[in-house]
């Protein structure tokens, strides 16, 4: 009993979505024990690690706070940042900045000519590709740096 109470524990606060612009002491303190810290302007340049391209999102799964896009007709961008032990995805929706936290064992995609779909954790996010070509270079930065924290 007590095992199952420590794995909700464990899963309710390691994948989540939060609203940033309520509390953002509780979500920076959130951003920091699943993501990890971020990286370093100098970090950054050595390991060639910088933001993502801008996806268009067309899709998330499940819905929470009411984030419908099929419905939504004005155009939600969304961009990802790699941290030391996870990811956080940032968007703003109705006028509300959203950012969804997941660790890298929990990420999941499949890419392909325009489409990109991602699941981090228990969020499926269908994204249209922008930029091909920095695109690719996101992605094989992150499969890198993903493979040098898991091994």
């Amino acid at each position: 009993m007590l095992y199952n109470y420590f794995v909700f524990l464990l899963y309710k606060y390691t994948i989540m979505i939060l609203k940033t612009s309520q509390n953002q002491k509780k979500v920076s303190e959130y951003l920091l024990s699943n993501c990890g810290k971020p990286f370093s302007l100098i970090e950054k340049i050595n390991k060639n690690l910088f933001g993502s391209p801008k996806y268009l999102i067309k899709s998330i799964t499940p819905l929470k706070f009411g984030l419908d896009f099929v419905k939504y007709t004005d155009l939600v961008y969304c961009t990802i940042e790699l941290r030391k032990k996870g990811l956080a995805i940032y968007f703003r929706f109705k006028n509300e900045e959203y950012v969804i936290l997941s660790r890298f064992n929990q990420v999941t995609y499949i890419s392909s000519d325009n489409t990109f779909d991602f699941q981090a954790g228990g969020f499926m996010l269908n994204l249209k590709v922008q930029d091909s070509n920095n695109h690719k270079r996101f992605i094989s930065r992150m499969i890198k740096y993903r493979n040098e924290i898991i091994s």
